[in-house]
């Protein structure tokens, strides 16, 4: 706590900055679980899974032919495709029993991870940036990459929300997710818009496998541990609500980075999930959480 008190300007910065992007990294992985709960009323359990795979795929894509664009690009098309086949072929069917659709897509999740195990071993890999090295930010030396995945969360924020907000497809959403039958009588393809914003669910879980692989180590189970937090978010951002998986996600990456000043990280988590029991108690539709999503 003294270390905190004392913190310099430049500290102060590279804290801040390190909590964004901290922040933004939780972002990416909680919009996709907010986007699939927010229409289709899925917990999709699978989530942490497809963000592991797509790390995994950018990871031996880009050894294979030297290019992280290209290793990047084709983990999202692939997660995504597998996304497309296990809509279609099981998740639709389980739509209406939410028991089963916690535990298909629980079962979904493991087996991909074992999958990734048995192909590459439970070594940690670790992948080089395409921006190595660091650029001069408000007075600090920042890494590059880092500060890449802040540009990349805010722009997926921005193209998401523009997305839901000013397209027909958005419109389609909002119509499907607050009355179904009534959107189909209006000439709207609902399993069409189910399927379309579960495969944007799950390109968004490997754009955040493989934006966070050069930071973090990848092992079979990494995209588990940003499950929990992901949870957490989108409870407290409101269920389903995208702007307020935006906000939290940044609040929790300050919480973290300055918490790490003066507390060990599990301690930081345990408080931060001690935190959100309180807010829940007390705003159980957490920020911007829908009434029909409660009653």
């Amino acid at each position: 706590m003294v270390e905190t008190l004392f913190l310099t300007p430049n500290d102060f910065v590279t804290y801040l900055l390190n909590g964004i992007s901290r922040g933004m990294i939780l972002f990416l992985v909680a919009s996709g679980l907010t986007l699939i709960f927010g229409l289709i009323g899925l917990i999709n359990f699978a989530h942490g899974a497809m963000v592991t795979l797509g790390g995994y795929l950018t990871y031996y894509i880009t050894g294979a032919t030297g290019s992280f664009w290209i290793g990047i690009v084709s983990g999202i098309l692939i997660v995504s495709l597998l996304g497309l086949v296990l809509e279609r072929t099981i998740l639709h069917h389980l739509y209406e029993e939410p028991l089963l659709g916690f535990l298909g897509t629980f079962g979904i999740g493991l087996v991909i991870e074992e999958l990734i195990g048995f192909q590459f071993g439970d070594q940690s890999r670790s992948l080089t940036s395409p921006f190595p090295g660091t650029v001069d930010l408000l007075g600090v030396s920042y890494p590059t990459h880092r500060l890449f995945v802040i540009v990349v969360g805010v722009a997926v924020a921005l193209a998401v929300g523009a997305l839901l907000a000013k397209t027909r497809f958005g419109l389609e959403i909002h119509a499907t997710a607050n009355a179904s039958e009534t959107a189909e009588i209006l000439g709207v393809d609902s399993s069409k818009v189910y399927t379309l914003t579960f495969v944007l669910g799950s390109a968004l879980a490997a754009a955040a496998g493989g934006l966070t692989a050069p930071i973090t180590s990848l092992t079979p189970g990494v995209g588990m541990t940003y499950m929990l937090l992901a949870f957490l978010v989108i409870i407290v951002g409101g269920m389903g609500s995208f702007k307020g998986s935006f906000l939290v996600s940044l609040i929790v990456g300050q919480i973290i980075a300055f918490g790490w000043l003066a507390l060990q990280p599990t301690y930081v988590e345990i408080s931060i999930f001690v935190a959100a029991m309180v807010f829940i108690l007390y705003k159980p539709r957490g920020f911007f959480g829908k009434p029909e999503v409660f009653e």
